[in-house]
């Protein structure tokens, strides 16, 4: 066995390629390892694909397979630190893959959740070295995957109606994520609820948050600003961000106007 050691490895990379190096060596394919840790094949996969980042769980649960020392729920702890992902590493390595009922407000951006790759390219060259652009798209991009999972979780957005006529990376970058955006709209788990413009909004202007309530009944919060950012389960926390997001959807639009508002939006930004 001779586990990935390069310095130059991202943690998350280097839990790719250890879990599949470890499996293959133990002559598992990767059903028979899904098996053992209790998941769906298809998100061993993912993970080794780099198109998932795994949980604490999946960690701690290939280490007892493999017999090893905490050597994944090692590289778990450098992914959860890394600089790319900051303060929101919690919500998207714990809290997104445990929920149950998702709910998020975005004033100013397509959710992440829901970004095209370009669409977060776009957003992540203004502020990110070319080095950390990659790997931040990608975590962002791979956090859809969550739908796919045996039992996903139920997602609704609140988006401010100005994010469509916004047009981050351009046109056509914007006229391709609104169809993505528009696309996934029609998920089974996935509603879409636009608040307009004349609507003023002030409760949500302050900044993006979102919601989740876990599987085990308790309820999560994670707010965004200019210079920080939190993840918590404080009780006043959550009832005041559940407080604002409820003032919030009482003005948004019904999914049959939003839908038909992207549609408007695509025309506009395709002609």
């Amino acid at each position: 066995m001779n586990p990935h050691t390069s310095d130059q490895m991202s943690p998350r990379a280097r839990f790719a390629a250890d879990l599949a190096e470890y499996r293959k060596s133990a002559k598992m394919t990767q059903a028979t390892l899904a098996s053992r840790i209790r998941c769906h094949e298809s998100l061993i996969s993912h993970i080794e694909n780099g198109r998932r980042t795994p949980t604490l769980d999946i960690a701690e649960e290939a280490d007892h397979v493999f017999g090893l020392d905490g050597h994944f729920a090692a590289l778990f702890t450098k992914i959860s630190q890394s600089p790319t992902l900051g303060w929101f590493a919690r919500w998207v390595e714990e809290i997104e893959p445990r929920a149950v009922i998702l709910q998020s407000w975005d004033p100013l951006l397509i959710p992440g959740i829901l970004q095209t790759s370009d669409y977060a390219r776009a957003i992540f060259q203004t502020t990110s070295t070319p080095e950390q652009v990659d790997e931040r798209v990608q975590a962002r991009t791979s956090r859809i995957a969550i739908f796919d999972s045996p039992s996903p979780p139920t997602f609704i957005a609140l988006i401010d109606e100005d994010v469509l006529h916004r047009p981050i990376g351009g046109p056509n970058v914007l006229a391709a994520q609104l169809r993505y955006l528009l696309e996934m709209a029609h998920h089974p788990r996935i509603t879409i609820q636009l608040v307009p413009t004349a609507a003023g909004c002030v409760p949500g202007m302050m900044s993006a948050f979102a919601l989740a309530r876990l599987r085990d009944g308790s309820e999560v919060v994670s707010a965004d600003s200019v210079l920080s950012g939190q993840v918590t389960a404080d009780h006043d926390a959550v009832a005041r961000i559940k407080q604002r997001y409820d003032s919030i959807r009482a003005d948004a639009q019904p999914k049959s106007v939003t839908h038909q508002t992207i549609e408007d939006a695509i025309r506009k930004w395709t002609k």
